[in-house]
Order: structure tokens, then sequence, then C-alpha cells
């Protein structure tokens, strides 16, 4: 696999949730009329669903690009690959991070009450999740972590993923049907539990990643800079 190939999926691959989510909001508010569709509508529910989307997305790009992938590191080199790991992380936070927060808003606008069901409940608590883990990595110094504290943080990241995979399956109007956006999920969820798997085999070895040399504390330093991913 070449590098334009890669980089053009990385970018289309985002592409498929957001014209999903254009045309069923096309359609939604056609059906109602623009006029009379009430403001928190517009403002917050359908902006925090689009970035929920591309937040999950980006989620999933956090494991591929630290997973230290023989595919990856014949294409890029590995300090590139932790640099957009950092970058994309930050990115991939705020959306998720602003995509919670414009729902709840949303709900309380609307509804003038927040109903916790058990699927808002998992992207509630997949949020909760990933701002602890995220806390850890961008501050570890500042708070004067330890590298045993830190990697035990790090771990959430892999607890936030499945929670929101199944938020975002459950409940989110464009990936709840079976659509191009669903399996599109359903083979990231796949994706996520190869290099899960990899990680493991990694762990019970002793190295960092499949085909690494450092130490899990060696990566934890190099990564330190990043979000959890």
């Amino acid at each position: 696999m070449n590098r334009k190939l890669i980089l053009g999926l990385a970018v289309a691959l985002p592409l498929l949730p957001i014209v999903e989510w254009v045309v069923s909001g096309v359609r939604d508010i056609g059906a109602i009329g623009v006029s009379q569709a009430p403001l928190s509508l517009l403002v917050l529910y359908y902006p925090a669903r689009v970035l929920g989307l591309v937040g999950f997305v980006l989620m999933f790009y956090q494991f591929l690009l630290s997973a230290r992938l023989p595919a990856l590191q014949k294409v890029f080199k590995q300090p590139n690959l932790l640099k957009t790991h950092r970058s994309l992380g930050k990115l991939g936070f705020v959306l998720i991070a602003l995509h919670g927060v414009m729902m709840l808003a949303s709900d309380g606008v609307e509804y003038g009450r927040i109903a916790f069901t058990t699927e808002k409940l998992l992207g509630i608590g997949a949020l909760f999740l990933l701002v602890i883990a995220v806390v850890a990595a961008w501050w570890m110094k500042p708070l004067q972590f330890s590298m045993k504290t830190w990697k035990r943080f790090h771990i959430l990241a892999y607890v936030v993923f499945p929670l929101a995979f199944f938020h975002a399956i459950t409940i989110g109007t464009v990936a709840a049907a079976w659509s191009p956006t669903r399996v599109l999920f359903i083979l990231f969820f796949a994706g996520y539990l190869y290099v899960l798997g990899r990680k493991l085999i990694a762990v019970s070895r002793g190295y960092s990643s499949p085909g690494g040399s450092k130490t899990p504390a060696q990566t934890a330093t190099s990564q330190t800079e990043g979000s959890a991913g």
C-alpha cells in the first residue's frame, strides 16, 4: 500500500458519514420545513451529530497510528506517525467533547430535561473515561504521574472505543440503521479488536507492540504528549 492510497483513504473515510449526515439532515429538515425546525435542532443537535461521527473516525485512527503496524511503518517514519497521532488525538478529543456537551444541551433546551437512557449513558461513560485518559496523557509531567500510573490511565482508551462504538450504533441516527456508515464503524471495531489483540500479544512478550523493540515505558515516554489512543 503506497503513501497516496493511505492518505486518500484517511481523508475519504470521514467523508462517508459526513455525506450520510448531510442527506439525513436535508431529508429530516425538509420534511418539517426550515422555518418550523426548532433552533436547538439546527444549532445544537445536527452539528453535534457530525462532530460525533468525525470524532469517532479520528478515535479509530489513534489506534492505527500508535499500533506500530508494519504496513504503516513501511510507508511512514514512526516519529511522523506519532506526531500525527498527537495532532489527530487532540482534534478528535475536542470534537467528541463538543459532541457530548452539545447533545446534552440540545436535550435540555428542547425537552427541558435530559433522559439518561442506556445508549446515552454509554456515550457519557465513554466521554468521562476519555477525559481522564487525555488529562493523564497531556499533563503527565505537571501532575507528576509515574510511568506506571500513566500506563494505567492510558489503558482507558481501550475501554472508551467499544463504549463509543455501541453508543454510535444504538443511538446514532446515521449509524443505527444498516447504512454504509454502520458497516464502516463495524469494520473499525474489527480493526480495533485486531490492534487490541496485537497489543495483548506484545505485552505478553514484553514488547510495546509486535515487531517493536521498545519496552512499554519507552513507548509511553515517546507518546507522553499525545492523546489517549
